[in-house]
């Protein structure tokens, strides 16, 4: 039995047997395989860009929330080196060399601090120039000549914004007791405050609003 289905002729036979099986199945065409073309893949679409979150201290509107970490000149004097881990030695080793000084109210180490620390560097955008100097052992002045584009939309808040920032930071420098501060504009003083120290403690300056601290503060205000 083996040997008569191995012989050619039989399987010749047999393959033709199966061809025309196929041909009554699919009506005498022969199934072809087809692989479908993969759908052309979407455009991605451009992610929407990113707004910057807005940091206080950014705007007007803000400038007065944020302030420079207090130099605490004891712990300066104290330690010559950097106690509270966020200020570089370099700068550690300046106070700790001038602690003494300041503490005992020398006006010359104020100076040299004030022009070494620059306490109001980050505020030359809202001014065409700001000045500061000490008067006392207890008291430093500040005086900044206003820019017109901030006079012209809201001048009473960028004056109180300006003069608030201003005496947080120098207070946050120097162990006074008060800060005066004065706005210039076109030859003339159209701002004063005076800032004591103790009147700003404790405040939570989030939500505080700069015009009426100022007001609080003695502010005087011209032409407005």
């Amino acid at each position: 039995m083996s040997d008569q289905y191995n012989s050619p002729m039989d399987q010749n036979e047999f393959m033709k047997r199966m061809k025309a099986i196929a041909s009554d199945l699919w009506g005498g065409v022969m199934p072809v395989a087809t692989t479908e073309a993969p759908a052309a893949a979407e455009p991605a679409q451009p992610k929407p860009a990113v707004k910057e979150t807005e940091k206080p201290g950014t705007e007007i509107k803000n400038l007065w929330k944020t302030a420079d970490e207090s130099i605490d000149w004891t712990d300066a004097l104290s330690h010559s080196t950097p106690a509270d881990g966020l200020t570089s030695l370099k700068m550690w080793s300046f106070y700790h060399k001038h602690a003494e000084k300041v503490l005992a109210g020398d006006l010359d180490a104020y100076t040299e601090v004030l022009q070494k620390a620059n306490p109001l560097g980050e505020l030359t955008d809202y001014a065409e120039n700001i000045s500061m100097r000490a008067m006392s052992a207890s008291k430093l002045e500040s005086t900044f000549i206003c820019k017109a584009g901030y006079m012209e939309k809201n001048r009473k808040l960028y004056l109180s914004a300006m003069g608030l920032r201003i005496a947080r930071d120098l207070l946050a420098c120097l162990p006074v007791e008060e800060v005066t501060v004065k706005g210039e504009y076109a030859g003339e003083t159209v701002f004063t405050a005076t800032y004591p120290r103790l009147q700003l403690l404790h405040r939570n300056f989030m939500f505080v609003d700069p015009v009426e601290l100022s007001a609080e503060c003695g502010a005087e205000f011209k032409g407005i």
